[in-house]
C-alpha cells in the first residue's frame, strides 16, 4: 500500500477515482485537502516575512507540523479503511475486531477536523498582519480547511452509527462537533474580514 506523499498528484487522483480497497477515500482527500490548506498558510506567513514582518503571531514550524500530520492522515485513513474492509467480512464472527476497526477509522477522521481546527486558527491569528498580496491565498486556505472539516465531520457521523460502543460515540462527537462550530466560525469571521478589502 503506498504511502500519499509518495505518489504524484496524478497517480493519487488516479487512486481515488478507482474502486478498489485497499485506496484512499473521502477521509483521505480531506486530509489531503487540509495538508494543502496548511501549506497555504505557512507560504503566506514566509511571504510575508520575506515583506519585513517578522513578529508573526503563529509558530511556522507548528504550520508545518500540522501540513505534515495531516499529510500522514491522508495515508492513515486509507490503511484504517483497508482495515474497515476486511473486517466487515468478518463482522459476524468477530463484532471486536470490527467494532475496533470502525473507532480506529473514526478517530483517523477526528484527528483531521482538528487539525483544520489548527489551521483556521493559525489564518484567524495571521489575517490582520499579512501582506495583502496573500490575501487570497489566506481565503482559499481557510475555505479549503473548512471543507475538509466538514468532509470529516460527515465520516465521524457516518462511522458513529456503525460502532456500538455509546462512550466512545458521544465523546468523540462531542469534540468534533465543537472542533467544527469553532472551525466555521473562524472562517466566517475571516470572510467578513476578506470582504473589507
Amino acid at each position: 500500500m503506498n504511502h500519499i506523499d509518495s505518489l504524484t498528484v496524478h497517480e493519487y487522483l488516479e487512486k481515488l477515482a478507482a474502486p478498489d480497497f485497499p485506496g484512499p477515500a473521502s477521509g483521505s482527500a480531506a486530509a489531503t485537502v487540509a495538508a494543502m490548506a496548511a501549506a497555504l498558510l505557512e507560504m503566506s506567513c514566509k511571504v510575508t516575512i520575506r515583506k519585513g514582518c517578522e513578529n508573526i503571531p503563529i509558530s511556522l514550524k507548528h504550520i508545518e507540523d500540522v501540513r505534515n500530520q495531516c499529510l500522514a492522515l491522508a495515508t492513515d485513513d486509507m490503511k484504517t479503511l483497508a482495515v474497515v474492509v476486511k473486517a466487515a467480512k468478518l463482522k459476524a464472527d468477530y463484532p471486536d475486531e470490527h467494532e475496533e476497526a470502525m473507532k480506529n477509522a473514526t478517530n483517523t477522521l477526528a484527528s483531521v477536523v482538528k487539525n483544520c481546527e489548527e489551521i483556521l486558527t493559525g489564518v484567524d491569528q495571521f489575517f490582520h498582519l499579512s501582506d495583502k498580496r496573500v490575501i487570497g491565498e489566506l481565503a482559499g486556505s481557510a475555505n479549503m480547511a473548512e471543507t475538509a472539516a466538514a468532509s470529516a465531520k460527515h465520516g465521524v457521523k457516518v462511522n458513529l452509527s456503525l460502532i456500538q460502543d455509546e462512550f466512545f460515540k458521544e465523546n468523540v462527537w462531542n469534540i468534533v462537533r465543537e472542533s467544527y462550530q469553532n472551525s466555521n466560525e473562524m472562517k466566517q469571521r475571516i470572510e467578513r474580514s476578506i470582504n473589507r478589502y
